[in-house]
């Protein structure tokens, strides 16, 4: 019987992530669907033999296109896991909170640490994943070419800087970590959420390093007490991906500078990890303190 209740809770847990990927299942071939249709209203030979193929393989490549069927799919879901996170987990009667209860200057810079040694660590583990198997970069390079990283867009900006982190830290920092806290150990519940944010990105190395990444905002929400801070974490991560210019980036052979670049990602995302604990333990007296 214990057993039997242990896996209904791992299934609850996995609810958010089943829903997610059949609303990007159906807003996806939806869109593609629509936007046929639409076509064909203009052209009915659209909808014949080869035409149709052709049709569907110039949507499939055009990443403004693609740029849109994101947004539209994370829109979609941050307005549906928001409403579910805000319906059971969100007390009805807690006060509104000022800003300075949910992040201060030490969190904030502790964020900002943990960033930029996160984007390095991230990088490093890009190299090592397509290393080990060269086909795996294809893939994930190919998919960034579809979307339109090449050239970044408005829309593209707008979907990876603000809509995404919101549902995506809905989806796995919100509901999947709310519930799976409560059916296991706080690691192995932010391992699982984090796998599954792994796993939802389709390809290998943008797996390996969302699972990484995963766990970090994770440790953010958790330690910090609030989905607002995983979102700002992660909307800061976003940020340097997509405009960090290229300088910032070492694509030189020399191995020493690699390892002295990965020691220093290492040390800037510690330093962040404590100047984020400091600063939340401090926020945490300041709340406690009977002369506040």
């Amino acid at each position: 019987m214990k057993l039997l209740k242990t896996i209904a809770r791992i299934l609850v847990c996995l609810l958010p992530f089943l829903l997610a990927l059949a609303l990007q299942f159906l807003i996806s071939f939806g869109g593609i669907f629509a936007k046929i249709m639409l076509s064909a209203l203009k052209d009915p030979g659209l909808l014949k033999g080869e035409e149709l193929y052709s049709t569907i393989y110039d949507l499939a490549s055009d990443s403004q296109f693609l740029a849109g069927i994101s947004a539209l799919y994370a829109v979609t879901a941050a307005l549906i896991l928001g409403f579910w996170y805000w319906k059971r987990f969100v007390p009805k009667k807690r006060p509104r909170r000022k800003i300075s209860s949910i992040i201060n200057p030490s969190m904030l810079i502790g964020l900002i640490f943990l960033m930029v040694g996160t984007q390095y660590i991230s990088s490093y583990i890009v190299m090592i994943t397509a290393a080990v198997n060269p086909s795996w970069y294809d893939v994930y390079e190919e998919l960034l070419k579809s979307i339109g990283f090449g050239d970044v867009t408005l829309i593209l900006a707008l979907y990876s800087v603000l809509i995404a982190p919101i549902s995506e830290e809905l989806i796995f920092r919100g509901v999947t970590l709310k519930y799976a806290v409560k059916s296991m150990p706080v690691l192995a519940a932010n391992i699982f959420q984090a796998a599954l944010f792994g796993i939802f990105h389709g390809n290998v190395v943008q797996g390996v390093y969302a699972f990484v990444i995963g766990l970090f905002c994770g440790y953010v929400c958790l330690r910090g007490g609030s989905i607002y801070l995983s979102i700002l974490f992660h909307m800061m991560f976003n940020l340097w991906g997509t405009f960090a210019p290229d300088f910032l980036t070492y694509t030189g052979d020399s191995v020493l500078i690699h390892l002295a670049i990965f020691a220093g990602a290492v040390c800037a995302a510690a330093l962040g990890i404590f100047l984020y604990q400091r600063g939340a333990a401090c926020r945490k007296k300041k709340r406690t303190d009977p002369q506040e």
